[in-house]
Parts: structure tokens; C-alpha cells; sequence
């Protein structure tokens, strides 16, 4: 009777136990299913894009192109630095003279050297707008001598009233060591004078003969 018992109980626990294994087996189906479709999705390579998916991507990137055309119409466009204008420095202007004038010899200052050259203010000066004959440089005895009228002629228009002088731009007109200024009275060049009375050439840049 107790061999009965025993057997009956064994029957029964393995059912249970069968009955058990058979309930969780379709679980194992689906989580295997599930691990096996996320591995394919993960190594599926992609397939062509359908016409309708083309059409929408491409209609969004129009629309983002446009929007980055207006969005650089709207922005401001940076303006130009502003040109910074340098100041030219003005014409350095010597102080008025209402003197005697000499010619230089004993005398070293407010004196005519020749017909295009003086010392004024202390330093040496040449008139930037006349070409004078030359007297140490003369070329022949007549420009010599034409050399020495212009001379006394330019100390007669200086000792005629107030001068003042006003650097010249033209720096070809330099000559040995002699700054170009403008003599002028009353605002005008007294050069202009020299050559109507023909004791000067306007000057053109260079020295000119006045042999012949």
C-alpha cells in the first residue's frame, strides 16, 4: 500500500514538471524570434530609396537652400573701412623781409648770389620759378654777363617792398644745396617779372643755355 502511495506522488510531480517545461517553451519562440530579428535589422544593408521618399528629401533640401538665401539677402553686408585721408604737411612760409638786400660779397645774409639765388633767413634760397644765367657756371661771356644783370635786377625788385617765401613742391628745382621757395609780394611771384623784362626763362626743369 505504501509502494502505491509512492509511485502515485512521483506520477504527479512529473507531470508538473512536464507540464511546466511545455508552458515556458513558446516564451523561449518568441525571445528567440525577437533576438533574431533585431540581429537582421542590424545587419540588413539598406535598399534603394522609393520614389515617394526621393521626392519628400528633396523638396526638404530646397527648402532649407532657400532659407539660407534669404537668411544671407537679410543679413547686412559689412561696410567698407572708411578711407583715412593724410594731411599733406603745408608749404613751410618764411617770415616777411622789409630790408635792405645786398649783394654777397662782405654781406652773408639778405643778399642775391645771382639771378635765381639769394640767402634768406640764413640758408640759401632759389627762386622755384625762373631760370637764370648762370655767373660761376656760365657756359660763354655772354651768358656770363646776361648772368650779372639779372643779379642787380632781382636786388632792385627785392629792395622795392616786403617779400615773403613759400616752399615749392617741385624739389627739381633745388639747386646746389639751395631750397625752391616762391618769392612773392602781395600774393604774386616777382618771377613771373623777371621773365617779362627778359632777365630770366620760366623754368622747365632744367637749366637752360643762354650762350647765342
Amino acid at each position: 500500500m505504501a509502494k502505491k502511495t509512492a509511485r502515485r506522488k512521483k506520477s504527479g510531480g512529473a507531470k508538473r514538471g512536464s507540464a511546466r517545461r511545455g508552458g515556458m517553451a513558446h516564451w523561449y519562440v518568441l525571445g528567440a524570434a525577437i533576438i533574431g530579428g533585431v540581429l537582421y535589422m542590424d545587419h540588413r544593408t539598406p535598399g534603394p530609396e522609393s520614389a515617394a521618399t526621393g521626392i519628400r528629401t528633396a523638396s526638404i533640401e530646397r527648402r532649407e537652400a532657400k532659407a539660407e538665401r534669404d537668411a544671407a539677402a537679410v543679413r547686412p553686408k559689412p561696410k567698407p573701412a572708411a578711407r583715412v585721408e593724410q594731411a599733406l604737411p603745408a608749404p613751410e612760409k618764411l617770415p616777411a623781409f622789409s630790408g635792405k638786400w645786398f649783394i654777397c660779397t662782405t654781406q652773408t645774409d639778405y643778399c642775391v648770389l645771382d639771378g635765381s639765388t639769394i640767402l634768406y633767413a640764413g640758408r640759401k634760397v632759389r627762386l622755384a620759378d625762373i631760370d637764370a644765367p648762370s655767373i660761376s657756371g656760365a657756359r660763354c661771356e655772354a651768358e656770363r654777363s646776361r648772368g650779372g644783370d639779372a643779379k642787380l635786377r632781382l636786388r632792385e625788385i627785392l629792395n622795392e617792398g616786403d617779400i615773403t617765401l613759400v616752399a615749392a613742391k617741385d624739389s627739381a628745382a633745388a639747386k646746389a644745396g639751395a631750397s625752391p621757395h616762391l618769392v612773392l609780394r602781395d600774393g604774386q611771384s616777382i618771377g613771373p617779372r623777371l621773365v617779362r623784362e627778359g632777365f630770366a626763362k620760366p623754368w622747365t626743369g632744367r637749366h637752360r643755355s643762354w650762350c647765342g
